[in-house]
């Protein structure tokens, strides 16, 4: 019996190395929430590479406005490399919140794309779905207008704080 346990255990650890993810994580809540706020912030100021480090655990855990906030720090080279690819495949995945103006952005971006980099932005897109998406992450999120800057808030929770972290790709891989 313990023999067919060792193996299970074998599998998944060789399963969760070769996928890039560092494992199952608990995360607080309260702690995603306030990281993704003053991620913004920051962000906001022009502090890129804090912004940068206090998005990136939101991100990886579903949270779409510090998805929304990398996509723009990639596609414009904010504190990160460059990367159209990276940058539309965090835009992909931030769509998930069906906010009508992240949906245009990616839209008019994807539209001028070549047929190549399309064919590249799909797979990055599915790729991130698959790892940062809202069913991924067990998260849900809900929209309000914020009434002072006319913007759509989006709020992302995942109430169990249980998640899949994988690592953020930093370059794009050939």
């Amino acid at each position: 019996m313990r023999v067919l346990i060792l193996i299970a255990c074998a599998f998944i650890l060789i399963n969760l190395s070769a996928c890039g993810s560092t494992g199952i994580v608990r995360v607080s809540e309260t702690k995603l929430y306030k990281a993704e706020m003053n991620g913004l912030k920051l962000y906001r100021s022009g502090n890129y590479e804090q912004a940068f480090e206090l998005l990136k655990e939101p991100a990886q855990m579903g949270y779409k406005g510090a998805q929304y906030v990398l996509a723009f720090m990639f596609l414009k080279g904010q504190y990160v490399e460059q990367s159209t690819v990276l940058g539309m495949g965090w835009l992909g995945v931030a769509k998930e919140a069906d906010v009508k103006d992240w949906n245009i952005q990616f839209d008019k971006f994807y539209a001028v794309a070549p047929e190549g980099l399309k064919t590249k932005i799909d797979a990055k897109v599915a790729q991130y779905i698959a790892q940062f998406g809202l069913k991924a992450q067990n998260v849900t999120c809900k929209k309000s207008l914020n009434t002072s800057t006319k913007r759509v808030d989006v709020k992302c929770d995942n109430y169990e704080g249980i998640g899949q972290l994988y690592e953020i790709e930093m370059t794009e891989t050939q």
